[in-house]
């Protein structure tokens, strides 16, 4: 799950089939992932592999979204059993704001924060930070958070309740957020 296309919805990407069925059940080979696009109320929207550019034929195995080129747009990452890992990098959406949380001592890459970003009055969609996030993956501990507008504001909720809201710089694109509320780093 992640904003593919840098607007405040959160997408979906699906890893599809699986082959190590019983003898009498034929394998699920119908599928070459999936993206769906999020409309923000809840919906979900079916992205055709000809306009995502996601096309991976085989059993897929584990989905991990980083963005693994720095330029501020989330890719995806699809390996697979029995073949290569395939690399989706992603040039359709819009640039977002890359989010590094910095947390206290014994917890330094800052799992179970949930991170929200505020442009104008709405606040957008919550990301928490996990240590693995699918079968033998973990997405990026650097978040890519996109918004309707110029996001004005950042909020984070640490583990153990504590919840601190810092005010963003114009025209930031990449951002280090300390456990106190500091920003450290701002590019």
């Amino acid at each position: 799950m992640g904003d593919f296309y840098g607007e405040g919805n959160d997408d979906i990407f699906l890893a599809q089939n699986f082959f190590a069925v019983e003898p009498e059940t034929p394998r699920y080979d119908g599928g070459r992932g999936l993206l769906l696009k999020g409309d923000g109320k809840g919906g979900f929207q079916a992205v055709p592999g000809q306009e995502s550019g996601i096309k991976v034929y085989g059993q897929q195995r584990g989905a991990a979204t980083a963005d693994f080129d720095g330029d501020g747009r989330l890719d995806l990452a699809v390996s697979q059993n029995g073949a290569e890992t395939k690399l989706f990098r992603n040039t359709q959406g819009r640039p977002a704001l890359r989010v590094r949380l910095r947390g206290p001592a014994g917890n330094l890459d800052a799992f179970g924060a949930v991170i929200r970003l505020k442009s104008g009055q709405h606040w957008g969609p919550a990301r928490e930070l996990h240590g693995g996030s699918g079968y033998w993956s973990q997405n990026s501990l650097v978040q890519v958070m996109g918004a309707p507008g110029p996001p004005n504001e950042i909020q984070v909720r640490w583990p153990g309740g504590k919840t601190i809201s810092t005010p963003l710089p114009g025209g930031a694109r990449e951002i280090t957020l300390s456990w106190d509320g500091k920003l450290e780093a701002v590019k």
